[in-house]
């Protein structure tokens, strides 16, 4: 009897240590203190509590949970909360564009609940697609039309053209041009994917020169403003231009091989801002002669803030030490491609018209 009971107790201690090594019991002798529960991320966001709902994201909480309603985290966000909210989601990794049972998305919660216009222009800086229907068929303008805040708001009419074009998965709208009171260039070799022979390159951005945009003068100087609010990534304060010497060392090097290599490219960038913006995207601002002192790696912008001035920097004008030639390059990025890679200028004109609106557009164009 007493080695049956012996082989018992052995068999019973090894069964709970074995709990204890699982996890299936706590084990009392363990004193690596246990990790704290994850906040609850919806109940944060239905009571506008954005610090719990930053902390339950950052203690690893899905961002892509949903409610007993079928509504994403982002979805509540929308009708609950803040643009700053709204951006930690996103960065999270939540669906822009997820749709509940009834066919409603984040951007549809948000036109028909926010305070202000502030929320749905992030969600559709941040990619949302505004053409999308819910599960009766109505559209985004149905919700708009329910909230004075939008309705009375500049964001209504750039709303209401989106519904009536076609949508580009995968890029941005509702942003501005980044030269108050400009269009893009009339002519399609100051556009992205124009060739670049002097370099054995391809352009990248949209260039704005004076006499080939309307409604506004470009001028040494002249203001360039956020296309969307973001985060600034990079500011050129120290910026030294290039001597004659080194920027045609640039150039012999960028000859010598079959397309112009990134560091030199970067080079005839000239003096830079860059700003990542809600959905991932990065907007480029280049040639610029001054950046404003609070435009600093990590600082918050907001659309329409000015971030730099035009000049020529990164130029052959610039390295014989003029002005001539003034002119803003803009880019658009979504990971590794620029907005117009590989494109036609048709097909980036009307890629251009859903980020700028109609009008933001030259008059005509012209290859």
């Amino acid at each position: 009897m007493v080695r049956l009971a012996a082989v018992v107790v052995i068999v019973v201690l090894a069964a709970v240590t074995a709990m204890w090594q699982f996890g299936v019991l706590p084990n009392p002798f363990d004193r690596t203190p246990p990790e704290p529960p994850v906040p609850p991320l919806l109940t944060s966001l239905e009571s506008g509590d954005a610090a719990g709902a930053r902390a339950a994201l950052e203690a690893g909480a899905d961002p892509m949970q949903v409610d007993a309603g079928g509504r994403t985290a982002l979805m509540v966000a929308a009708q609950h909360a803040g643009t700053e909210t709204l951006e930690a989601l996103l960065e999270h990794g939540a669906d822009v564009d997820w749709r509940a049972a009834d066919g409603t998305t984040a951007l549809m919660m948000a036109l028909r609940h926010a305070r202000t216009s502030e929320v749905p222009l992030l969600l559709l800086n941040a990619g949302a697609d505004p053409t999308l229907l819910d599960a009766e068929g109505r559209g985004v303008l149905h919700y708009a039309d329910q909230n004075s805040a939008v309705r009375n708001s500049g964001l209504y009419p750039r709303l209401r053209e989106l519904t009536e074009l076609p949508f580009a998965p995968g890029w941005p709208s509702a942003y501005v041009v980044p030269v108050p009171g400009s269009t893009l260039s009339s002519r399609a070799a100051h556009w992205p994917a124009a060739p670049r022979a002097y370099r054995n390159g391809v352009h990248e951005g949209f260039d704005f020169y004076d006499g080939a945009v309307s409604g506004a003068p470009v001028e040494y100087g002249t203001a360039v403003v956020a296309m969307a609010s973001g985060s600034v990534v990079r500011a050129d304060h120290g910026y030294v231009e290039m001597t004659r010497e080194e920027y045609d060392e640039v150039i012999r090097v960028s000859r010598s091989v079959m397309s112009t290599p990134e560091d030199m490219l970067d080079k005839l960038r000239g003096m830079q801002v860059w700003i990542e913006h809600p959905g991932g995207f990065v907007t480029r601002y280049a040639h610029l002669s001054g950046i404003p002192p609070e435009v600093t790696v990590g600082a918050r912008v907001d659309q329409g803030q000015v971030i730099g001035f035009t000049g020529n920097s990164g130029t052959e004008e610039a390295a014989d030490g003029t002005q001539d030639e003034p002119h803003p390059h803009v880019e658009i990025w979504s990971g590794d491609g620029y907005l117009g890679q590989g494109l036609e200028p048709a097909e980036i004109f009307e890629l251009a018209r859903q980020l700028f609106g109609s009008g933001g557009l030259p008059p005509r164009w012209v290859p």
